[in-house]
């Protein structure tokens, strides 16, 4: 074998590495050299007709790809290649090799300048699959973004309907980064601008600039979803829909109830979680709740004094005994001495008045969070107080009869009032108001002025009434 001959095998050993096929087409001629069948050099003295070769191409060929393969190397394909001045076609095809389908580019090339090789066409068969299975994965990958982001997308339209302020986040990279906007009134308002920022900017930042502009009653409720890092802890967690109400001055420093709404997702590309976040204006609902509260709350009062109506009352106080949490419990029923002087004697103006101030130094003897006061009906008061066994009874009771015991516009007030403890026995609501009656009655008995416990009764102020 001389030296040309082996640098021409040497090439095309070297060729077989790189295809799995390469063939000779003699157009004129109608016939196939197989140059090499992708393992080894083929006796290259041989042909096949071009039928016989189209045939058995088409045969291991996927039934999908076979118009596609027919447009590149059937003789009328080949026949329009050669008369062309285009130098290769390509196309990649799935052929059988091996007992599986292979993606295979298959090329065809020729000379177009040397007319001794007019109607000769080169063929290679090159596995490609490799590229195939990368595709796949990014096909994959983008039919799970498409699907995500179209998800995201409705989960848009429908907060948009009644959103203010609509915007995403990338969590994992704590950034936001398209601008923020408000919209109010047929404008937009650009929300970064209230807090001093531009995106791209920090999810935290924003949110801990804005921390000032919520109100010190919601601010807990705020700080639950002010951070990154809690948003992913709570995805972690398997939650995808977060909600919070607060108070807040929005763009133009109005005050609004804001509902917050974050709907979380993760991108199956970068595994990054990303949110939208909605935000809408409730302060009519917040307006409407706040409207029935009062409502009920008048309900409940006295309109005159402020205090709790006598059904109200009698009710808070046959719960608390019910509920048997206090141990030591007194029960006060006071009213103010000779009343029906006043109203005869100043009239009926100033004796309101004088109810309204004997309320409100009542107000100030007794803890909101777990005292009574109830205006019974006319003058009279009843007072519920619960306390500790440390407490001496006495002391309280001297407290709330000396604050209320005053002087309004010159009039000295004077009440008498009678006490029962839960301790006197017959733990009920109408034993103890008989029991503080009877002191009551014994007080005004022995000259007004003063306060009796039922313990201190006498026998026939016991068995009165």
């Amino acid at each position: 074998m001389n030296k040309c001959m082996e640098l021409e095998d040497r090439i095309l050993r070297n060729l077989l590495t790189q295809y799995v096929g390469i063939f000779q087409i003699n157009i004129s001629e109608g016939v196939v050299l197989c140059l090499s069948d992708g393992e080894r050099v083929v006796d290259t003295s041989k042909t096949i007709s071009f039928e016989t070769w189209l045939n058995g191409t088409i045969d291991i060929c996927h039934c999908d790809d076979r118009i596609s393969l027919l447009k590149l190397i059937s003789y009328d394909a080949l026949k329009q290649f050669d008369s062309s001045h285009e130098v290769k076609q390509c196309t990649d095809i799935r052929l059988m090799v091996n007992g599986e389908y292979r993606w295979i580019l298959i090329t065809l090339m020729h000379d177009t300048d040397d007319a001794v090789c007019k109607g000769q066409i080169t063929v290679t068969y090159r596995d490609v699959s490799h590229r195939y299975k990368y595709y796949d994965i990014i096909e994959k990958k983008n039919l799970e973004l498409k699907k995500l982001l179209q998800t995201a997308e409705q989960y848009k339209d429908a907060l948009m309907s009644e959103a203010i302020v609509l915007y995403q986040v990338n969590f994992s990279k704590d950034i936001i980064e398209n601008d923020i906007i408000q919209r109010k009134k047929n404008s937009e308002l650009k929300v970064l601008n209230a807090v001093g920022i531009n995106t791209p900017c920090s999810y935290d930042e924003y949110c801990r600039r804005w921390h000032k502009r919520v109100s010190d009653d919601t601010i807990n409720n705020y700080m639950q979803l002010e951070t990154s890092a809690k948003m992913i802890d709570e995805y972690n967690k398997g939650k995808t829909l977060l909600t919070q109400d607060y108070r807040t001055l929005d763009t133009q420093n109005e005050e609004m109830w804001v509902s917050k709404t974050v709907y979380l997702a993760k991108d199956n590309i970068t595994d990054d979680i990303i949110g939208i976040v909605s935000l809408r204006n409730v302060s009519e609902r917040y307006h409407q709740e706040f409207l029935r509260e009062s409502l009920a709350k008048q309900a409940s009062l006295d309109l005159l004094t402020g205090l709790y109506n006598h059904v109200t009352g009698e009710l808070l106080i046959k719960n608390k005994i019910d509920d048997g949490i206090y141990s030591d419990s007194a029960f006060i029923i006071f009213d103010i001495d000779k009343f029906k002087l006043v109203n005869d004697t100043y009239g009926h103006y100033f004796g309101d008045c004088v109810l309204q101030c004997v309320a409100a130094r009542l107000k100030e003897s007794v803890r909101e969070d777990s005292d009574i006061a109830i205006r019974y009906g006319g003058d009279e008061f009843v007072v519920y107080v619960n306390y500790k066994q440390e407490d001496n009874i006495k002391d309280i009771v001297n407290r709330i009869f000396n604050n209320v015991s005053c002087i309004y516009e010159g009039y000295q007030i004077s009440i008498s009032m009678g006490i029962s403890l839960l301790s006197d026995g017959n733990p009920h609501y109408y034993d103890m108001y008989r029991n503080a009656d009877k002191a009551l009655y014994e007080a005004k008995r022995s000259g007004r002025g003063q306060y009796r416990f039922y313990g201190e009764c006498s026998e026939e102020s016991k068995d009165a009434g």
